[in-house]
């Protein structure tokens, strides 16, 4: 893997109180991902299971230049308040974050 192969962060989240997320996290996010060159793929609330039960109210999918780039973005001090007021805010039993590096 090459230190530029692009990772993806897919958010499959359980949220409890949706103004309090959009507010508390979803807001200053925006200013934290430009820092660290993060593209918003798709944030939506709006989601049809093909199959399997659902059990996200919302998904995401991040796309980072790079590893050291997610890893720089989940480590920024910004970012670190960022971390409890998505975990207050969702269900952490079925919430989870994953990041994918793209098959060669």
């Amino acid at each position: 893997m090459s230190e530029q192969t692009p990772v993806f962060l897919v958010a499959s989240l359980r949220v409890k109180d949706m103004a309090s997320f959009q507010a508390g996290y979803v807001v200053p996010l925006k200013a934290i991902n430009d820092r660290h060159g993060v593209e918003t793929i798709v944030a939506t609330p709006q989601m049809n299971a093909l199959e399997g039960e659902l059990k996200a109210n919302v998904m995401a999918v991040l796309r980072f230049p790079s590893q050291a780039a997610l890893d720089a973005w989940y480590a920024d001090p910004d970012y670190l308040p960022l971390i409890e007021a998505r975990q207050t805010a969702t269900d952490q039993t079925t919430s989870t974050l994953i990041a994918l590096t793209p098959m060669a």
